[in-house]
């Protein structure tokens, strides 16, 4: 029989791996544009406006981010359960086929 499960979860894995780097990416992007928001680069209430704006959709853009490795192993229980389940069925119609 197939190892279902092992396919499954190296399936979603390699998936998640793929999220996680892009979740890397964005974050280094986010890195590379807060230096800019201070100092004397914009100054006045166009900018504090800005500021403010930039961290609040922002924040919850890296809280979304950060939150990935829990996701992450979430998604993977998950395909495993399923994949498990599966195979249990499987087995069970296997076994009660009779052989001709």
């Amino acid at each position: 029989m197939l190892n279902i499960v092992g396919d499954a979860v190296s399936s979603a894995e390699a998936d998640m791996s793929r999220v996680q780097t892009a979740a890397d990416a964005i974050t280094a992007a986010i890195g590379k544009v807060r230096p800019l928001l201070g100092g004397d680069t914009w100054t006045g209430p166009a900018a504090t406006a800005g500021e403010g704006e930039w961290n609040s959709f922002y924040g919850t853009v890296l809280g979304v981010l950060n939150s990935l490795p829990s996701a992450e192993a979430s998604v993977i229980n998950g395909v495993r359960q399923q994949a498990e389940q599966l195979q249990k069925q499987l087995a069970k119609a296997h076994a009660t086929v009779a052989p001709q």
